[in-house]
C-alpha cells in the first residue's frame, strides 16, 4: 500500500505484455480492471523498462502516450534507482516509495497532458537508454547463464538449503558489486550487510535461480526484462504477469516465505476473466 494525500492505494504493477494488451484493448480492460481490484483503491503501475520494450513498438507506445496521458497511472522505479533508493534508505529503515512520477500529474499549463507527457519523455534521454537496454539484453543473458555452471545442485535437484545459499551468494555479490565502497565500510566495521533491507536484490536473485537453475528451459531474451522488472515486486502489492514469472513467485511464496502478501494473476487467466466481465 502507499499513501497519496492521505489516502491509501494498492500499486498494480503491469508487466510488458500486461502494460500492451491493456493498450490494445483498453475499454474492456478497464472494465476488468475496475471491477477486480476497484480504480478508486488500486492505481496501475509500470517499470520504466516497460515503456523501453513499447518504445520499439511505436504504435503501441503512441497509444500510451494518449492513454496515460489523462488515465491515472505512475511509473516505478528502474532496478538501479531502486536498489539507490535501498542505500539511502539503509540506516534510516523508512518505507520507500517506488514511484518515480505520476504522467498524468505533470503540470505545465502551456501544454496539453499529451504535449507535458512527450516532453518529459523527451527529457529523460530515454530513447537513448532504450536503445543500450536492447542492445545489452543478449550479453546480459549470456553472462547470467555462464555463471550456471558455478552452481551445480549436490544431486539431481537443488534442495531448499542450496536455493537460499544461491541466493545469500547472488544477492551479497551484487551489492558488493554494485556498491562497492559501502559494502566495504560495513565490512570494515566488522559487521554483516543486512540482507532483508534489499528486497529488490534478494527478488532478482531468487528470480535468476528459477528461472535458469532447476530445468533446461530455454532462456529468452525477454527473460532479462522480466528479471529486472521483479527488482519492484517487493514494493507492489499486486502483479499482471506471464505464467512463467507467476510460477516462479508462487514458488518463492511457497518455499522461502518472501513475498508472502504480492498477489500474482498470470496474463491467461487475466484474458479468460476480461471476457467475463464484457
Amino acid at each position: 500500500m502507499i499513501t497519496i494525500n492521505g489516502n491509501q492505494y494498492k500499486l498494480c504493477l503491469f508487466d510488458t505484455n500486461a502494460l500492451s494488451n491493456f493498450l490494445i484493448n483498453p475499454k474492456d480492460w478497464i472494465n476488468y480492471f475496475d471491477k477486480k481490484f476497484s480504480i478508486s483503491k488500486t492505481i496501475i503501475s509500470y517499470s520504466v523498462f516497460s515503456l523501453s520494450e513499447l518504445w520499439f513498438r511505436q504504435e503501441l507506445f503512441e497509444k500510451y502516450i494518449n492513454f496515460f496521458s489523462i488515465f491515472p497511472s505512475v511509473i516505478l522505479d528502474g532496478y538501479n534507482s531502486i536498489f539507490e533508493k535501498e542505500i539511502s534508505n539503509y540506516y534510516k529503515n523508512t518505507k520507500i516509495n517506488p514511484i518515480v512520477i505520476a504522467p498524468c500529474a505533470i503540470k505545465d499549463s502551456n501544454l496539453t497532458p499529451l504535449e507535458r507527457l512527450k516532453k518529459v519523455i523527451e527529457n529523460s534521454g530515454f530513447i537513448l537508454k532504450s536503445n543500450d537496454w536492447k542492445k545489452n539484453r543478449e550479453e546480459i543473458l549470456n553472462g547470467i547463464i555462464d555463471l550456471k555452471k558455478n552452481y551445480p545442485s549436490k544431486k539431481d535437484n537443488y534442495n531448499l538449503d542450496e536455493i537460499e545459499d544461491f541466493n545469500f551468494l547472488a544477492t551479497t555479490s551484487q551489492i558488493i558489486m554494485r556498491k562497492k565502497e559501502f559494502a566495504e565500510k560495513i565490512i570494515k566495521n566488522k559487521k554483516e550487510i543486512n540482507l532483508k533491507n534489499f528486497p529488490s536484490i534478494i527478488t532478482t536473485s531468487y528470480v535468476v535461480f528459477y528461472k535458469f537453475y532447476p530445468d533446461n528451459r530455454k532462456p529468452l531474451l525477454s527473460d532479462v526484462f522480466d528479471i529486472i522488472i521483479s527488482s519492484l515486486l517487493p514494493y507492489v502489492d499486486i502483479v499482471l504477469t506471464e505464467g512463467n514469472l507467476c510460477d516462479i513467485i508462487k514458488k518463492i511464496k511457497l518455499k522461502h516465505k518472501f513475498l508472502n502478501s504480492l498477489e500474482c494473476y498470470s496474463l491467461k487467466d487475466v484474458k479468460k476473466e476480461i471476457v467475463t466481465f464484457v
